[in-house]
């Protein structure tokens, strides 16, 4: 017989993760409902392969949620500006986030060359 404690993970967690995801909320806010640590939803995301389709599924869900809020905001002008960047920042950051390009080399590619030159005084 396995040690341990018996895992609280419930097949019908990915129903609940799905509809309330969707809903803008993230994966503490999930916990929080289930009454669990975050980390032990990282646990069930790990170990139960429909949990964790879910919870994508609910994430991608939220990700419209914000985006049908900053729509909102840019067609009427309502809402906090600020709230919708940060949602979105967050849940979305691989297609909502400052873009910085920064360029290391030289011409061509090539290594930057340095020169240094020591000054005499004496």
């Amino acid at each position: 017989m396995p040690g341990g404690r018996p895992t609280l993970y419930d097949p019908a967690y990915c129903e609940e993760a799905r509809t309330f995801l969707k809903d803008g909320y993230s994966t503490a806010a999930l916990a929080g409902k289930l009454g669990v640590a975050v980390s032990t939803v990282s646990l069930w995301i790990d170990t139960h392969p429909e949990f964790s389709e879910a919870v994508k599924v609910g994430r991608a869900g939220a990700v419209q949620w914000w985006e049908e809020r900053a729509r909102h905001l840019a067609m009427t002008g309502e809402g906090n500006a600020t709230a919708v960047v940060f949602g979105l920042k967050n849940r979305a950051s691989d297609e909502w986030r400052d873009m910085s390009y920064s360029k290391h080399g030289g011409e061509n590619g090539e290594a930057i060359k340095l020169e240094v030159s020591w000054a005499s005084n004496g």
